[in-house]
């Protein structure tokens, strides 16, 4: 199963959360003064039923952590790990940023500015959501290619010209099956026409499971001399707990 953390830091989680949402909170009902009371109130439950529902879900999946199916477990984690980090980051940067700007405008020009500030304080804090979610849904499969030119005084005569590919870090669970996903990056490797295929690390997140399915998309890569690979710490199960060390 997943490495689990005790239930205080859990708690700690949770509570940190409602504090930065408090904080968050407190700078947008200021900012949403100049709307209508029902476009408000819209905004203040949608606020807060993300917010009960973020922690209620976090200490419901630690309740019951030990009875899930180990694949749904692992799931449930990384989808409520990527809704507490798209959620802390971006508020935590928006209440640094309009309370900076809030009190240095106040102590440089003795009023409040009812236009910048605000606005200010919202995309700092949409900005860093938005790279997130970008993050998630598209550089996941943006897939390039960095050619880099080795030169050494004492290479042999027949490594001359030798092209090697170096891939890592494929982390094949986080794409849930989808196997076309890999078919533009296995194009533009087989197009390079490499002597060698370096794999080095990482080919799962946390379970062999993951591997299932993946066999006839991975043998596709092609090397005229051969493919080789070695395990990361994901794929030694570092970040896993284990019944036995075998």
């Amino acid at each position: 199963m997943m490495r689990s953390f005790p239930f205080y830091t859990i708690l700690l989680l949770c509570f940190t959360i409602l504090i930065i949402d408090v904080l968050a909170f407190v700078w947008l009902r200021d900012i949403l003064g100049p709307f209508s009371t029902f476009f408000q109130n819209g905004i203040k439950i949608a606020f807060w039923t993300f917010t009960a529902g973020l922690i209620l879900a976090i200490l419901w999946l630690k309740i019951r952590l030990d009875r899930i199916p180990a694949r749904r477990k692992y799931q449930l984690i990384t989808s409520l790990y990527g809704l507490t980090v798209s959620s802390i980051i971006p508020k935590l940067i928006f209440v640094i940023v309009i309370s900076s700007l809030f009190f240095t405008n106040e102590a440089l020009t003795e009023q409040e500015s009812f236009l910048f500030v605000p606005l200010a304080g919202v995309f700092a804090g949409f900005l860093p959501f938005f790279i997130i979610v970008h993050g998630i849904f598209r550089t996941l499969y943006l897939f390039q290619v960095k050619h880099i030119k080795l030169e050494f005084k004492n290479l042999p005569k027949p490594f001359n010209g030798l092209k090697i590919i170096h891939i890592s870090d494929l982390h094949l669970g986080s794409f849930n099956y989808k196997y076309r996903v890999l078919d533009r990056a296995i194009r533009l490797i087989n197009q390079l026409e490499a002597d060698y295929i370096f794999f080095t690390g990482d080919l799962v997140n946390n379970f062999a499971w993951e591997l299932k399915g993946w066999e006839s998309t991975l043998i596709r890569m092609e090397a005229r001399k051969g493919k080789f690979a070695v395990l990361g710490n994901h794929d030694y199960g570092d970040y896993s707990t284990w019944d036995r060390p075998e």
